[in-house]
């Protein structure tokens, strides 16, 4: 598989992680990766993999591309756990999602179902002052932030916009954190699926794990241990550290 081989010779070249970012389309991709991998050894597989939703994108995405390609993050990043799980591969290979996960819950579904980190390009853009217009290729962003027009980079006034930026990513941690010790548990990364439970059409919620059951493992790495036991008095709450040289302004 011409990928992996790519991402071996990067990392021997630079010593570096070296990952990939896909959009899932369908399962043969992760189980012909996952297959090579334990073929040829560890020292091939990518150290991340980053799964893309079919609802993110670009402003600069082509139109037919950013409406009716790749599954959606809900049923993409399950599947792509899954064959981690499967393969025995999940500890050796970080599982990042992408796409569209720009509020605390959402960040907090994705580690139940199995992610280890989250990206929320939209989010930071948000905080920015993005308003969507959808002009990122156009240089004629009216906010500023995707253009290098002097004139529109007027808007983008960063020693206002970094204070918002700086929140916002402060509150997200607080807020997944918070949410995970209401769920009994010491730290996000430890959410699992039976923490989560998704409303369905008629109004009721179903388990995630009902959902999306563990699969069993069929080489060495199990299915992380149950954490779901652990009593939730026991836990404490400790707020994103604030560097003490930030401003006053960026702590409100």
């Amino acid at each position: 598989m011409g990928l992996i081989d790519q991402v071996h010779y990067i990392r021997t070249l630079t010593g570096r992680p070296v990952g990939i970012k896909t959009a899932i389309g369908g399962w043969k991709f992760m189980n012909d990766m996952a297959e090579n991998v334990l073929t040829r050894g560890l020292e091939y597989a990518p150290d991340f993999i980053v799964i893309d939703g079919g609802e993110g994108g670009s402003g600069a995405a082509p139109q037919a591309l950013f409406d009716h390609m790749s599954l959606s993050i809900e049923e993409g990043l399950p599947r792509a756990a899954d064959v981690l799980y499967e393969s025995g591969l999940k500890e050796r290979i970080r599982l990042v999602a992408s796409g569209k996960l720009v509020t605390s819950a959402r960040a907090a579904w994705a580690l139940c179902v199995g992610a280890d980190f989250v990206n929320s390009a939209r989010g930071f853009m948000f905080s920015l002052g993005c308003i969507q217009a959808l002009r990122c290729h156009t240089n004629t962003c009216p906010t500023g932030i995707t253009t290098h027009n002097p004139r529109l980079q007027r808007g983008l006034v960063v020693e206002e916009k970094y204070q918002r930026v700086a929140n916002y990513a402060m509150g997200m941690n607080h807020d997944i954190e918070m949410i995970a010790h209401s769920c009994g548990v010491e730290h996000p990364r430890l959410l699992r699926r039976d923490h989560c439970r998704i409303v369905q059409v008629n109004g009721h919620s179903s388990s995630l794990k009902t959902m999306y059951p563990y699969p069993e493992a069929t080489r060495a790495a199990p299915v992380p241990a149950d954490f779901a036991a652990k009593a939730a008095m026991t836990m404490t709450f400790q707020a994103p550290l604030i560097p003490a040289n930030r401003p006053a302004a960026a702590r409100d």
